[in-house]
């Protein structure tokens, strides 16, 4: 039978690229790139796209614990039991006790989040979260704080650029299309720097490569600032017309010499005055940086300090500099918001402002302590938080206090075996799609898509999902919608496109273009109208005013004594190609290029420590112990090792502070730690997983 080929948009990382999908009788036979698509070069992850929907692990059922396990219930009995549990948590505990998280395989797509939020103001419940809880809205916050109040997308444009700092990222690794550009903008003479304290393949081909000691980013920044203002390399037209607080900042960074600086970082003073120069003097200049600053006490600052480079060098919002990528103003779907100020992050009030809905990086602590309020249950949907928050051991401590933990999956994830109830999802090419590109594509477009193939067994729709549980519920008048256009359409209602139109273009719509210096007509959108050096909001919080550095709460200068203990500095989480985060490691045909989790480990400390390349090793800090093989490595600073996450066999987060956060964002210290590395001569030759405590 000769296949038909529909389109379609990928989901198997955030880049969401477009698809020509080949299905005979309701099977994928064959996946290959949308040419018209912007994004279309298919990464590896979409070898696997056939395997991972058709897998025969996928739970197409509802489930519900029962005393022998797991029982097959029909969708009426889960409904009813969750509408009974959540109606009687909300009588005895007040409906915030409710928290809902939705995770990142929902970023960018407009076919639940608004429902959620809607269920969750009908039910009283100021908590819903979602994975902006530790990724990308941390510069997002720092961004804002100092160009634009509405919350701002800022872009590299490397098409254009003559220079590339590339900062933290391994594009190589986590998006494909970026480094393809990359290695297109080097072929026509653009300049590369790079900074990470792993030595990349891209770090190899850089004209300057900094190896940085984790967690010190934001000093760098500081410095960099230090040597462009002491030298006058900055545009000084800008500054005078087009900034607020310059004047302070002179003073501020005087302390970030590049000697003073070095010490820090581990990176050569020279090599700092490098950098600086080569960024401000080469023209248009371009900055990426993605999560890995984010993931430390640091992170808004550092990224206010990044932000204030672009802005003085005469680089922002330039062709070639960093843009700004408009963002769709859609409806946001919501009946009574639910007072933000109660929710369970009011520790972070410029975080709950700006992403408009509280954090989740303190509820594991919010759940066993009580503090403020009792939460009693949890909605996760598209996530996997026993793996894949920090502190996993606290992380399922608290999972396991619960009255009731619900979790909408395609698979029996980690958080899932704890579950009381599990909701089976449908997969991205079995459902309507509606997606933007401004965060995660970084383009101001948008695509909508149709199913490929029918959904196995009884999956549903998350959106449906949540429509039924809501008309279960009583607020059925609240939740009209019998099809996902019809949420589409009312999303879209104030943006002047339509679902017909997006029918008619299946690589999607550009619904905005990005203005070069759109600042000049009406300014920047800050109380003072202009770039933001100088934050009197951060002020108001008790936060510094100014772009600073805090050392690691937990490193070799800040803890001396835990150092002798765990030596060796930790990043944990770099990305890998095969998978996202925790997803993916039961498609086989990825699995086969990454069969097992290893510690990266530099040559001459594995030597020192009697660890050889594929040996077992024990990884402990203060919070946990790990055992997995190691990869011994020319490519990383003798005192730091590397360590990915989303491994039930080993994971990572077993090993992280969850309560060392950024004061301002709450994000945890992912990838600034310390722990020990010794062999495990006694171990069987193979990763073990971490015990998952059942909650029967």
């Amino acid at each position: 039978m000769r296949p038909m080929v529909k389109k379609s948009i990928c989901n198997m990382c955030l880049l969401r690229c477009g698809l020509n999908v080949h299905v005979v009788n309701n099977k994928i036979e064959k996946i290959l790139p949308m040419q018209e698509h912007p994004f279309n070069t298919l990464c590896a992850k979409a070898q696997g796209i056939s395997e991972w929907v058709h897998s025969p692990g996928r739970i197409t059922h509802p489930m519900k614990r029962s005393k022998g396990g797991w029982k097959k219930i029909s969708w009426d009995e889960a409904f009813e039991y969750l509408a009974d549990k959540l109606t009687a948590i909300k009588d005895n505990y007040g409906p915030r006790s409710l928290v809902v998280y939705s995770g990142m395989a929902f970023a960018g797509t407009y076919d639940v989040r608004g429902v959620v939020q809607r269920f969750c103001d009908l039910y009283g419940t100021p908590n819903f979260t979602t994975g902006a809880s530790y990724c990308h809205w941390a510069t997002v916050i720092g961004h804002s704080l100092t160009f634009d109040y509405n919350t701002v997308e800022i872009i590299p444009d490397v098409d254009s650029t003559a220079c590339i700092l590339n900062w933290g990222t391994n594009p190589e690794e986590s998006r494909v299309p970026l480094a393809l550009k990359i290695k297109k903008a080097r072929r026509r003479g653009a300049k590369l720097i790079v900074i990470d304290p792993r030595r990349t393949d891209m770090a190899k081909e850089a004209d300057i490569y900094a190896q940085i000691r984790p967690g010190t980013d934001g000093a760098l920044a500081l410095s960099l600032l230090n040597v462009i203002l002491e030298e006058r390399l900055y545009d000084e037209d800008f500054v005078r017309k087009w900034t607020f607080g310059f004047d302070r900042l002179l003073e501020h960074i005087k302390p970030y010499s590049p000697e003073k600086v070095a010490e820090i970082t581990w990176i050569p003073a020279d090599v700092i005055r490098k950098i600086a120069r080569t960024y401000a003097t080469i023209k248009p200049a371009t900055i990426i940086q993605y999560v890995s600053l984010e993931h430390s006490i640091n992170g808004v600052q550092t990224s206010r300090a990044i932000a204030i480079l672009m802005a003085i060098t005469g680089n922002f919002d330039v062709q070639g500099g960093n843009i700004v990528c408009p963002r769709l103003k859609t409806a946001h779907l919501t009946i009574a918001k639910a007072p933000k100020e109660d929710s369970v992050s009011p520790q972070y009030p410029i975080f709950n402002m700006l992403a408009k809905r509280p954090t989740a990086s303190p509820l594991a602590e919010v759940i066993l302590s009580g503090k403020p309020y009792p939460v009693k249950a949890l909605i996760v949907q598209g996530a996997n938080p026993a793996l894949t928050w920090p502190n996993s051991k606290k992380v399922k401590a608290a999972l396991g206090k619960l009255d009731l933990l619900v979790v909408i999956d395609l698979f029996m994830t980690e958080t899932a075996k704890l579950a009381d109830l599990f909701l089976p999802a449908t997969a991205f090419l079995e459902r309507k799609q509606l997606v933007t590109y401004g965060v995660t594509g970084q383009l101001p477009l948008i695509c909508r898509a149709d199913p490929v193939i029918v959904p196995p067994g009884q999956c549903m729709d998350d959106w449906r999902i949540w429509c039924e549980l809501g008309r279960k519920m009583g607020y059925g008048e609240y939740f009209p919608w019998d099809d996902a256009d019809e949420i589409f359409e009312d999303y879209l209602a104030p943006t002047g496109i339509t679902v017909k139109q997006l029918k008619e273009v299946s690589s999607g719509i550009f619904y905005a273009q990005c203005k070069e210096k759109a600042y000049m007509e009406n300014g920047f959108n800050t109380p003072s109208g202009k770039v933001e050096i100088y934050s009197e909001l951060l002020e108001k919080h008790g936060h510094s005013p100014l772009p600073t550095y805090a050392e690691p709460p937990e490193s070799p200068i800040s803890r001396p004594d835990l150092a002798k203990e765990f030596p060796l500095i930790l990043i944990t989480g770099p990305r890998v190609r095969w998978f996202t985060h925790s997803q993916h490691r039961n498609v086989s045909i990825l699995r086969k290029r990454m069969p097992e989790p290893l510690i990266e480990i530099n040559v001459r400390t594995a030597k020192n420590l009697g660890i050889s390349d594929g040996s077992m090793v024990k990884v402990r800090s203060p919070r946990g112990e790990i055992k997995l093989k190691a990869r011994v490595t020319r490519d990383i600073h003798p005192n730091v090792v590397s360590l990915p996450h989303g491994w039930s066999e080993a994971n990572a987060n077993e090993l992280v502070d969850d309560m060392a956060r950024d004061p301002i964002s709450g994000y945890p210290s992912f990838r600034a730690l310390l722990c020990q590395v010794t062999p495990d001569d006694q171990s069987p030759d193979k990763a073990s997983p971490a015990e998952c405590p059942r909650r029967d």
